[in-house]
């Protein structure tokens, strides 16, 4: 097993239930679009992932409307 899975087993084994929900999710959808993500599409999941890293994100369960 590569390094990297490894690591991420790891990971999944201190996420929450919801975290862990989340990120299945992302996992199906991403191994649904295998060799279909373009240049700019994977700049821009790399992006997103630095975001996570440094705990900038807001949880979807977070976000209130107000005003419509």
């Amino acid at each position: 097993m590569s390094p990297a899975k490894q690591e991420l087993i790891k990971v999944v084994k201190d996420l929450s239930e919801d975290e862990s929900r989340i990120t299945l999710r992302f996992a199906e959808w991403l191994r649904e679009q295998r060799d279909e993500l373009t240049e700019k599409e994977l700049a821009m999941l790399r992006r997103g992932e630095r975001q996570i890293r440094n705990g900038d994100f807001v949880w979807w369960r977070d976000i209130r409307r107000t005003h419509v």
